[in-house]
């Protein structure tokens, strides 16, 4: 089955209606205005949501590339040994940049939004305003992050 942002295109190519390709069956009607104005929207709404998917997956990559690089420099210099306020910037940073795979994997595998919307549910998350919405996600992050690194080191010593 091909993208759904790219029915439109597709049925407007080969001069077909989109329940046909859907279907796989050719009939002899035409297109009609409104099955054009649904698959338009339709694809709209998918090219909009995946142009905010790439847009999120671009801000975690950036804060994770900055992060990386920041802990290198902290870790490489040893700066990080001799003033505690570094030592906890090197661990916030060695944390983000764990947080920064894991929302990359769960952005590209589409668990997020399974995630999402299985807590909107049971937990009514979108109420809450942006500002708090992004907090209580970089705390679970942060969270889940931690406990890997925990498993990771106490029982895969690594």
């Amino acid at each position: 089955m091909p993208d759904i942002s790219i029915l439109v295109d597709i049925a407007d190519y080969y001069d077909i209606s989109i329940p046909e390709i859907i279907s796989g069956e050719r009939k002899s009607e035409m297109m009609n205005e409104e099955e054009r104005k649904i698959a338009k929207t339709m694809s709209d709404y998918a090219t909009t949501e995946k142009e905010k998917i790439f847009k999120e997956m671009k801000l975690q990559s950036v804060m994770g590339v900055c992060a990386l690089v920041l802990y290198w420099i902290l870790h490489e210099t040893g700066a990080y040994m001799y003033n505690d306020v570094l030592g906890k910037l090197a661990g916030y940073c060695e944390t983000l940049v764990s947080v920064s795979v894991i929302m990359i994997a769960a952005f590209t595998t589409g668990s997020l939004s399974k995630v999402r919307s299985k807590s909107r549910k049971v937990f009514v998350f979108e109420n809450f305003p942006k500002p708090m919405q992004l907090v209580v996600t970089a705390v679970v992050a942060f969270g889940g992050a931690a406990v890997i690194k925990l498993v990771l080191v106490y029982f895969c010593g690594l």
